[in-house]
């Protein structure tokens, strides 16, 4: 191992929670957005989880909830783990599948999550195409709620430039937005809801490393 892997590792260690340091969705970032998230969400109603991965998410919200879980991943293995985590196996449904073709119909869901993925995507026509299918499938007065990593922010910038020296092992792409990038893809979808951006963590106001997204949909009202 490299002395700026081993240093990070070492980093990692110290600033992560220590029950998801070995967890391919956790660490410092995934962790503030998946707690943020839960104090965005209602007790009840069905929850479609696209990118599911290990479970994470949750696991935050607890087994006490009403809600209805549906959980979505491509990684059959990842959504197994989330599943086999999961204590209330009659409140949830564990599928494989592709989040830009997903198998739900029209205004199923209260919220859907995408969490802590469109880091991997440099396509923005992917990311549009997913959030046009979350959308979709939530309903009219739904609530659709994502993350995104801000590449005007230093620590992201150097980090994905050095991702070979700090993170050798890693085979995923890595990529940040500016915010303006990211508006030019909501606005393709022609949205009618409001928008609210919270910088994560939430005590870093200007320029924050990353943003989540929630967008509250209306059955009526002034297009954005």
């Amino acid at each position: 191992m490299n002395p700026i892997a081993f240093f990070t590792n070492k980093l990692r260690n110290i600033i992560e929670k220590k029950d998801e340091i070995k967890e391919p969705s956790g660490g410092f970032l995934p962790y503030r957005m998946r707690q943020k998230t839960v104090s965005l969400l209602k007790n009840h109603g069905k929850l479609l989880d696209v990118g599911a991965g290990e479970g994470l998410l949750l696991k935050a919200i607890g087994p006490k909830t009403e809600k209805w879980f549906y959980c979505i991943d491509l990684d059959r293995k990842k959504w197994q783990q989330s599943a086999a985590r999961w204590p209330n196996k009659e409140r949830a449904l564990f599928v494989s599948g592709d989040g830009q073709h997903l198998p739900f119909k029209d205004n199923v869901f209260d919220e859907v999550t995408l969490l802590n993925i469109f880091l991997n995507i440099t396509d923005e026509r992917v990311i549009a195409a997913l959030l046009r299918e979350a959308l979709r499938v939530s309903h009219a007065t739904g609530k659709v709620i994502f993350d995104y990593r801000n590449r005007r922010n230093l620590m992201i910038f150097l980090s994905y430039k050095t991702v070979s020296f700090h993170d050798p092992e890693l085979e995923l792409p890595l990529r940040g937005f500016s915010r303006g990038e990211l508006e030019g893809v909501l606005q393709s979808l022609s949205l009618n809801g409001d928008i609210v951006y919270y910088p994560i963590p939430s005590w870093w106001k200007v320029n924050p490393p990353a943003y989540l997204v929630e967008i509250q949909k209306r059955a009526e009202g002034a297009r954005i």
